[in-house]
């Protein structure tokens, strides 16, 4: 049943790793799958390095996953810092949709492409607040890598899937807790029915939802859904003329911007290629 394969998935000794350093091993396997396939998907990729690390030891009781680090003048090499200090707890399940939200193609390509566009003013080249697009672009990336072939297994499926359930979750417990009254508790223990993540997490990802950035996991499902409809929206009106590369240059070549201002550049771009062809 549904029910038994999701604590399969949640307890099977397979999916967690023995060191801190094998997790490591994972991220990197799912890193280069990523980067193999990235050059048919896009027409540019920064030159800024990438990898992943340890996150530091200090920081692990306060971070669910990790987070990505992006490049400074001080540290040139974007990387994704992974929370894996009690890897008994860890599962891997989720480590090739992490990758390809935080990594590649999603974080990294997103920011350092931003970072390094020379034609953007310093206001824009560094400012990366507009969540709905950083975050919208995160989802979108790790739902892309079912078209790059990142997930080669039906665990990498699984884990990709419920990454998106668990995006989807916070639609519910945020709302819940922050407009509709909702416990902390009911917003965990909906979490419990519904994912598999551990207590830890869940306890985790509730404070954050509720009193640390409430509304903030809102932007992540709101933007990779935007960017989907207006990828659906260019394919429709390009046809044959359509070309995923030159969409995704149209996407985030430009850096971080509103939505609505998203919608409106593509659009342009498209009836400039319209008009151009």
């Amino acid at each position: 049943t549904l029910v038994e394969f999701k604590h399969h998935l949640a307890t099977a000794p397979q999916f967690f790793p023995k060191t801190t350093a094998q997790f490591g091993e994972r991220f990197e396997l799912y890193v280069g799958r990523s980067a193999a396939a990235a050059p048919r998907f896009f027409a540019h990729m920064p030159t800024a390095p990438y990898g992943v690390a340890p996150l530091p030891q200090a920081l692990a009781g306060s971070q669910t996953f990790g987070y990505y680090e992006q490049p400074t003048a001080e540290k040139p090499r974007g990387t994704y810092l992974y929370n894996a200090w009690h890897p008994e707890r860890t599962s891997m399940l989720t480590a090739g949709a992490l990758i390809c939200h935080e990594l590649i193609p999603g974080h990294h390509f997103q920011i350092a492409l931003q970072q390094e566009n020379t034609v953007l003013p310093n206001v824009r080249r560094y400012d990366f607040s507009e969540t709905g697009f950083v975050e919208g672009w995160g989802e979108y990336a790790s739902q892309l890598c079912w078209e790059m072939g990142v997930y080669e297994t039906p665990y990498d499926k699984a884990g990709r899937i419920m990454q998106d359930l668990m995006v989807s979750t916070r639609l519910v417990v945020d709302t819940g807790m922050n407009a509709l009254g909702w416990s902390r508790e009911r917003a965990m223990s909906y979490m419990r029915e519904n994912l598999t993540l551990s207590d830890a997490q869940i306890a985790s990802e509730t404070l954050r939802y509720s009193t640390d950035i409430p509304g903030q996991a809102l932007a992540y499902k709101t933007g990779e859904l935007t960017m989907r409809e207006i990828r659906a929206n260019a394919q429709k009106r390009l046809g044959g003329k359509f070309d995923i590369r030159r969409f995704h240059s149209w996407v985030i070549d430009s850096g971080s911007m509103t939505l609505d201002t998203l919608r409106a550049h593509v659009d342009y771009e498209i009836a400039h290629s319209a008009v151009s062809s």
